[in-house]
């Protein structure tokens, strides 16, 4: 009894003396968990501006933007600031959405110079390659891509190179390092080049065609199940996934995609260099209603733009005025932008040549509004117009609450003043 005791006794001395060496231990761990916590939670950002060019909800003086994360969380004038919020002032700054890049070839790897030649004098290759997947191509460290974002260029759509019909496009965000961190969209369209006297034509009427036949026999397939009885349906429902395996298997990958742009879930960007090359394209695609196309221009494009009017398709065109030395013969470039302009066309535009010109695009939109190109088509043009062409429009393209904070901050307004970039937010970060 007494040994019970005294152990009992000692046990409760233990846990006296040992209760107030471990309180500093507990407090502590407390007082991690509270830090760790507070460094877990979203970062909020205020962002005061001179201007906010919103795109589609007008420009906002002097008004302030909160980023919570890598999201516009409030946009306006009066914008109360959180206490904790990290404040930014460019108070006499300029600030647009960051550039919607809607058909660039950054980052794919060119052909020697010795294929290129040799392509110039037999004349354009023509491929089928609409399984293709531009996707499995792209480096999402290359230099190309870093120095796009330095610039503003906040998404990007990497299209295949030419090769009749090339394959299938895909909307990056620079600046990551996996492919699964850069990916906005993987199957954004299915490019294809058009050209005239070659065996283009009778290649893509052939995969259309095709995929039209596999659609009708998927449909009267589907109508014939709705006429069987319940008993038959549980009868033949193992012998219904192994027909559905073995057709699965015959349509071709080709095939699928085809299907895809025949009911409208994928749209095609056609680059037509001619006006003829677009009206026999849309000849062709005509007996397919649901089909979406978006035609990549080239400076004689406004010549087909009653065709483009009429079927309400989106262009995307080169800033560029001027004239160009192309295969020997001079071709003058008149302001065809001007031109798709005054005929009401949506213009979407994307910048020329090569990473060294691309990071340009800002001059050359300069250059276009001294020239008479209106405000609105130019800074949609490379912004919300790209954006609702790709189908990412409900969370790129446009300053707005619930949007990405996809930014980029101005010395002054570029169009009005020689553009110079001084900060460049991609997903509520800043990245220059």
């Amino acid at each position: 009894m007494r040994f019970r005791r005294m152990v009992r006794g000692t046990d409760r001395g233990y846990r006296m003396k040992h209760k107030f060496k471990f309180a500093p231990a507990v407090g502590i761990l407390a007082l991690l968990l509270f830090f760790f916590g507070l460094s877990g939670q979203e970062r909020t950002l205020a962002i005061k501006a001179g201007t906010i060019h919103t795109i589609t909800k007008g420009i906002i003086e002097k008004g302030i933007i909160l980023v919570q994360g890598d999201l516009i969380s409030e946009i306006g004038t009066e914008i109360e600031v959180p206490p904790e919020a990290e404040i930014f002032d460019f108070s006499d700054k300029f600030i647009m959405p960051g550039v919607v890049s809607p058909d660039s070839n950054l980052g794919m790897p060119q052909p020697p110079m010795e294929e290129l030649l040799e392509a110039v004098r037999s004349g354009p290759t023509v491929h089928n390659l609409a399984y293709y997947p531009v996707l499995y191509s792209i480096y999402p460290e290359h230099p190309d891509y870093s120095l796009a974002l330095m610039n503003g260029f906040t998404a990007i759509a990497v299209s295949p190179l030419p090769a009749g019909i090339a394959g299938l496009g895909a909307v990056i965000r620079p600046g990551k390092k996996t492919l699964k961190d850069i990916l906005i969209k993987d199957k954004a369209f299915l490019k294809i080049n058009v050209s005239v006297n070659t065996p283009f034509w009778s290649m893509m009427k052939g995969a259309l065609e095709e995929a039209q036949k596999k659609i009708e026999e998927e449909k009267k397939k589907a109508e014939e199940e709705k006429q069987k009885s319940e008993k038959d349906k549980k009868k033949d429902e193992d012998e219904k996934k192994q027909e559905e395996l073995e057709e699965e298997e015959r349509i071709s990958e080709s095939t699928k995609i085809f299907m895809e742009v025949i009911a409208g879930k994928l749209p095609l960007l056609a680059e037509c260099s001619t006006p003829d090359a677009l009206s026999h394209l849309m000849a062709l695609i005509s007996a397919y209603q649901k089909a979406r196309v978006i035609v990549r221009g080239g400076p004689d494009v406004y010549k087909a733009g009653s065709l483009l009017k009429e079927k309400n398709i989106s262009i995307i065109l080169g800033p560029i005025i001027g004239s160009a030395q192309v295969m020997y013969e001079r071709i003058e470039r008149t302001n065809f932008v001007l031109k798709c302009q005054g005929l009401g066309l949506k213009i979407a535009f994307q910048a020329p040549g090569g990473i060294d010109d691309q990071i340009h695009l800002f001059d050359y939109l300069n250059k276009l509004f001294l020239y008479g190109v209106k405000e609105d088509v130019l800074l949609k043009g490379v912004t919300i117009v790209p954006a609702e062409i790709l189908g990412i429009d409900k969370f790129l393209g446009s300053l707005e609450k619930g949007k990405r904070a996809d930014l980029i901050v101005f010395k002054d307004d570029p169009l009005k003043n020689i553009p110079v970039i001084e900060k460049v937010m991609s997903g509520g970060k800043f990245v220059r």
